[in-house]
């Protein structure tokens, strides 16, 4: 047997190709009613549509069971709690935007302040006592 989309030869009866992984059509065979009733593997029944079988699956056993369903729906109110979390306004995020820069100013501005004065005393020692 030979694949449709790569062109490889396969061994018969393969589902799908080794080589590019193509699923294979396969033919349904239509058994007689003696082979269908024997037959062992799955198959496909052809009147699943009409109507005698559709009112068959319409039955008590299938409308007992959405009927319980919509009782216990009814009866039971749903346990839903809904939280909304908002920022308020622009309030919020002003307030934490000028706590931000403050601390900055406060927190961040004198650390580097204080190096630069070390910094600027350890440069005046070293010029001071490298010019002798």
């Amino acid at each position: 047997m030979k694949c449709d989309f790569c062109g490889h030869e396969v061994a018969p009866g393969t589902v799908e190709c080794p080589y590019c992984h193509y699923q294979f059509k396969i033919d349904a065979q239509v058994l007689s009613p003696e082979e269908r009733d024997t037959f062992e593997g799955v198959t496909i029944d052809e009147s699943a549509g009409t109507e005698e079988n559709k009112s068959a699956r319409e039955g008590a056993v299938y409308d007992s069971g959405a009927d319980a369903y919509n009782e216990r729906q009814q009866q039971v109110p749903p346990n839903i709690k809904v939280h909304t979390f908002g920022c308020g306004s622009g309030i919020l995020i002003t307030f934490l935007i000028l706590c931000g820069i403050v601390a900055v100013i406060f927190f961040l501005l004198p650390t580097f302040i204080v190096f630069a004065a070390v910094g600027a005393i350890v440069l005046f020692i070293m010029r001071l006592f490298m010019g002798f």
